[in-house]
């Protein structure tokens, strides 16, 4: 079987509710069976909303045997991830290159 190429997602600034049809354009971008990396090393704050649709866009993806893998997050997102403790649901890795490793090694 032929894996569909990566896409790497780079949002910008805050992910807050105002941004939802921007956040959703990007998870929809890749069918669901694909592979998305959601690169957040230069997004500042992520709102529990936006969360929401990480975890639905993971479940959608799982269902269809797709991938989604948060990457690069750190100060107040790194924070928000940890203390809601959706780092342990939604597959996180600290850059890039190794969330394209740890989709490497899945396949």
């Amino acid at each position: 079987m032929h894996q569909q190429p990566v896409v790497v997602a780079a949002p910008v600034g805050e992910l807050d509710i105002t941004r939802l049809d921007e956040v959703d354009a990007m998870l929809d971008s890749v069918p669901p069976d694909g592979r998305l990396i959601v690169d957040l090393s230069a997004v500042q704050f992520v709102d529990s909303v936006t969360l929401s649709r990480f975890v639905r866009a993971l479940r959608r993806r799982e269902v269809a045997g797709g991938r989604l893998v948060l990457a690069g997050a750190h100060g107040a997102v790194r924070r928000v991830l940890a203390i809601t403790r959706l780092d342990a649901v939604l597959p996180y890795e600290d850059d890039v290159d190794s969330a394209r490793a740890y989709l490497r090694a899945l396949e």
